[in-house]
């Protein structure tokens, strides 16, 4: 039995690094997104247009960040990649401009809310923050000498993929804020916060085998929950489900987010939702690879699946040959 758990586990950091490549070039998904956008930019046009700039980010740190000048975010409404849509989208939200547009900011969810006093510091960040802090106060070195040990050790923490490897691939407006001389500049929530064994969601999942990062995401709550404000408040034609798939594609292609905590955010969200298709609904089980929409079975299988198979599969081939 601990044998299959961990061959579970196993096979779950494959299947969800695979899926997560497989939804960031999804048209279907990448499009929805697409129309978000535009909506919300087009609102904020009318009704804030001095505010245009808050869609954007020249965050080095953050995924999709192209910069906060009106030609670049119009270039991300055009023809921007799924990650230029969700950073500005993000940066929307977050702020509070495309809430304040939807009737004013949501409630907050308190189960998200629960979980908020055993989310922590990660080691790592709190000691590269010991590091600048020695940094500042060293008389020996100079100020470039200074910033290019940080980058180093900066370095150990942010994505450690190959910029050229990323997917999708990098923009012409993404490059020169995501790359410098290290390599991709993009710092993982994971490389920021932990969350503490003793917190309850650490062990529910233990118990249903979700993988944990970081915490249930609250940004796919506020994502889906002010999807659900446009298509009822606008009258804007939006899929929740292709919503949801991208937020797992980015989420966890930066590292931010488990499968688990994505579908546990946006579980909550449609569950503040009436009358939200049941067909959504989040499986907290060893099952819960099988039913990704808009993916069906046999695409899981034949593109994300290790050699076909889903994890619980694989797992349930060691207790087969354990005999249990």
């Amino acid at each position: 039995w601990v044998q299959a758990r961990i061959r579970y586990a196993e096979e779950s950091v494959a299947f969800e690094r695979r899926l997560a490549e497989h939804l960031a070039e999804n048209e279907a998904v990448t499009e929805e997104f697409r129309k978000m956008a535009r909506a919300a930019w087009e609102r904020a046009r009318q009704q804030y247009p001095r505010a245009l700039a808050t869609f954007g980010s020249e965050n080095p740190s953050m995924p999709g960040s192209v910069g906060a000048g009106r030609p670049a975010l119009q270039q991300v409404l055009r023809a921007g990649n799924l990650r230029e849509l969700v950073t500005f989208l993000f940066q929307g939200i977050s702020s509070d401009l495309v809430p304040e547009m939807l009737g004013g900011r949501e409630e907050p969810n308190p189960e998200i809310e629960a979980e908020r006093p055993s989310r922590r510091q990660a080691e790592g960040r709190t000691q590269l923050e010991r590091l600048a802090e020695q940094l500042r106060l060293d008389d020996t070195l100079s100020a470039p000498e200074k910033q290019a040990a940080l980058a180093r050790a900066t370095r150990e923490h942010t994505l450690p993929v190959d910029p050229d490897d990323v997917r999708p691939p990098l923009s012409r407006a993404e490059r020169p804020f995501a790359v410098n001389d290290l390599g991709l500049t993009w710092m993982p929530a994971s490389s920021v916060y932990d969350l503490a064994m003793s917190s309850g969601l650490q062990q529910t999942s233990e118990e249903t085998g979700g993988l944990v990062l970081t915490g249930t995401a609250g940004s796919t709550y506020r994502f889906l929950v002010h999807a659900a404000r446009m298509r009822d408040q606008w009258g804007l034609d939006l899929d929740l489900g292709l919503i949801r798939a991208g937020m797992i594609a980015m989420s966890l292609s930066a590292d931010h987010h488990s499968f688990h905590e994505v579908m546990r955010g946006a579980q909550l969200a449609l569950d503040s939702i009436p009358g939200h298709d049941p067909a959504l609904d989040y499986r907290d089980n060893w099952g819960r690879y099988w039913n990704v929409h808009p993916l069906t079975e046999q695409e899981l299988r034949r593109h994300v699946a290790g050699g076909g198979r889903f994890p619980d599969e694989h797992a349930q081939d060691v207790e087969d040959a354990a005999g249990l």
